[in-house]
């Protein structure tokens, strides 16, 4: 019975995590909707729809996509989010993403940081609430939902996943993704890798964290950092951009050396 309370609580723990993890990422604070087609953000919710009803449709039949993330305390996280993406795309739609580009979007990253500050943690509660039912009526939530969301990669995502990988290998992003596909090939390697997480101590260290995490996001909201930090990231991206580093995602070389020569002058 022990082990039974230890890996049903745990297991929801981790599956609000990984929820409200890209609830904060997807967030946008401010109008990014000013230009954006109605067409294209109704589309976008279409699809977003029609995947929460593919991955929850088996395992929480009773999840509403619209009343979870489209009303309440998450209505405006979503648009915003959405508009964002819409624009993000068009604005990174290029063969290699320069600095001067990353640059001119730091201002949006920077309302994305403000809103989490004083928005995420009501929109968190609303999406943990929706989860915490799917979970109470069904025992195996997270097995069916996980076997779903598999289906849905492998059909849908696996191949570009893999073409990424090797056509990024030696750089930070394409290891990543390499040592993730060898670790997480299937529904078991995820079941695995929880189930080894499941002892007193590690669910006790994992609560921990998120106290702590909680503590540090608060501080640094309180602090105000996320504007200062924007600032730090307008100027080095600014200054890096150009000369013979045209290339975000490298630094060594032109760009470490464009890099060094900001914070030597400030």
């Amino acid at each position: 019975f022990q082990h039974y309370y230890i890996t049903n609580n745990l297991r929801r723990y981790l599956i609000m995590r990984a929820i409200i993890f890209l609830a904060i990422v997807g967030v946008v604070f401010g109008n990014q909707c000013k230009g954006v087609d109605k067409g294209d953000i109704k589309a976008a919710h279409s699809a977003a729809r029609l995947g929460a009803l593919v991955i929850f449709g088996n395992s929480c039949p009773g999840f509403d996509f619209d009343s979870v993330a489209l009303s309440g305390a998450c209505r405006s996280l979503v648009k915003q989010a959405t508009c964002y993406g819409i624009k993000a795309a068009s604005h990174y739609d290029s063969d290699v993403v320069s600095y001067g580009q990353l640059a001119s979007d730091v201002s949006n990253m920077e309302e994305i940081g403000n809103l989490a500050c004083s928005d995420a943690p009501k929109c968190f509660r609303q999406v943990k609430s929706a989860i915490q039912a799917c979970s109470d009526a069904n025992e195996s939530f997270l097995d069916q939902t996980i076997a779903a969301a598999e289906a849905v990669y492998k059909r849908d995502f696996e191949s570009q996943a893999k073409d990424f990988a090797s056509g990024n290998q030696g750089s930070l992003l394409g290891d990543i993704a390499t040592m993730a596909m060898n670790k997480f090939s299937s529904a078991d390697d995820i079941r695995t890798f929880i189930e080894e997480q499941l002892t007193e101590g590690r669910k006790s260290d994992a609560s921990a964290a998120a106290k702590q995490a909680g503590i540090l996001a608060q501080g640094w909201c309180d602090s105000g950092c996320t504007s200062t930090t924007a600032r730090f990231l307008e100027g080095i991206f600014g200054h890096m951009n150009g000369g013979g580093c045209n290339d975000a995602s490298v630094f060594c070389g032109e760009c470490q050396s464009r890099a060094a020569s900001y914070f030597a002058r400030n």
